[in-house]
């Protein structure tokens, strides 16, 4: 069966609105590199051959049945194992489904002793066939094999217990804190319970808005970290030494308007477009998702007020989260520097789940699903 999202039919894959596939680049475009240089800047730009046709998208699955134990809520906290099952984050467990959707079973419960949790925040597969949990609120890793039996549990560092974002490195993790002091790091490696290395000074020029130091973060096998910030269309590349290799911005900015702490409102601080996930595959390419604000957004929301007599906006009860946001994907060629695949998606994507995979979510009346999408790169 077809549908249509936004104007655009979806049956068993689709191919993105009309473009020109891109053409060979000059050599003097691939020669930026990885400056190793700390204050090195690369201004990306659109490729000159920019294709947005070159994105295609298959449904592989979808997860959450109507009701009972399949029941999946929103997030953002997924992966696929070496059996093609997709283990979602809850919260407090994990949902496991095989490759069709079909729920199998749930993982974990609330709590604080082995196979309880109290907040996932990744899980990821090796390749070995196992799946690691990452709980920052009980400072542990987790280890389950394929018959989902719990085979290792490894402690975390206590600074994990306030990380924003975290990705796997070779031998342990690259993790994000809100640093909450001027001028503090917020990159830190982590192995087990011994923080290695920390880097990356804060933005923060006040106690109240450490949120300028938030990256959503991605690493590679050779052990490259990219931290994206989060309302700006810059990514930092850095080595697992604590070397900032280049800074990758954008010529054109996410938001006209600076971006401060919440509560947003409808005037002199609206909701922002946002950074939400970001990838590094093995062929040198970046992937950055995002979140982009619809036109006419604000006729969804109505003006709330908080403590303190601050005043900010609460969504209508009569409105969806994809009446506000859309996705966009891009894809930079860390060779040339240049963004050279553009796709705006129809629903709202919110990660990756492995190399091309994406999850969506949707908000359907009385229940919720999530779906994953092959993505290829034609002639990329």
């Amino acid at each position: 069966m077809s549908r249509v999202v936004g104007g655009v039919l979806i049956c068993g894959m689709i191919l993105f609105a009309a473009g020109r596939p891109r053409e060979a680049e000059s050599q003097e475009s691939r020669n930026w590199g990885l400056s190793g240089d700390s204050r090195g800047r690369h201004l990306v730009r659109d490729d000159e051959s920019l294709c947005t046709t070159c994105a295609r998208l298959e449904e592989l699955a979808v997860l959450g049945d109507m009701a009972g134990d399949g029941f999946i809520q929103w997030s953002r906290v997924a992966t696929q194992d070496s059996l093609g099952r997709y283990w979602i984050g809850q919260g407090e467990s994990l949902k496991v489904y095989d490759s069709d959707g079909r729920f199998l079973r749930e993982v974990g419960r609330a709590g604080q002793g082995p196979e309880e949790f109290v907040r996932i925040v990744l899980v990821r597969a090796d390749s070995d066939g196992r799946v690691h949990v990452l709980d920052p609120r009980n400072t542990r890793e987790s280890v389950f094999d394929a018959n989902f039996a719990l085979v290792e549990e490894q402690r975390l560092a206590g600074r994990a217990a306030s990380l924003f974002s975290v990705a796997a490195l070779d031998g342990g993790h690259v993790a994000n804190t809100a640093a909450d002091i001027t001028g503090s790091p917020f990159l830190h490696i982590v192995r087990g319970e011994e923080v290695v290395r920390s880097f990356g000074m804060s933005d923060a020029t006040g106690p109240y808005d450490a949120f300028r130091s938030l990256r959503v973060l991605s690493a590679r096998s050779d052990s490259v970290i990219a931290a994206a910030r989060r309302h700006n269309y810059a990514v930092e590349m850095w080595d697992s030494g604590g070397s900032r290799l280049v800074e990758l911005h954008h010529e054109e900015r996410l938001n006209e308007a600076e971006v401060r702490q919440v509560p947003y409102n409808l005037t002199d601080h609206p909701k922002p477009h946002e950074v939400i996930a970001v990838r590094l595959d093995d062929a040198d390419r970046l992937w950055v998702l995002f979140h982009m604000m619809r036109d006419g957004w604000e006729r969804h929301f109505e003006p709330q007020e908080f403590p303190g007599g601050q005043v900010g906006i609460r969504r209508r009860s009569n409105s969806t989260s994809y009446s506000i946001y859309e996705s966009r994907l891009d894809v930079i060629d860390l060779q040339s520097g240049t963004v050279v695949v553009r796709a705006l998606l129809p629903g709202l994507f919110e990660a990756f789940v492995g190399d091309g995979l994406l999850l969506e979510y949707r908000e359907l009346p009385n229940t919720e699903q999530l779906a994953v999408w092959r993505v290829t790169i034609d002639g990329k």
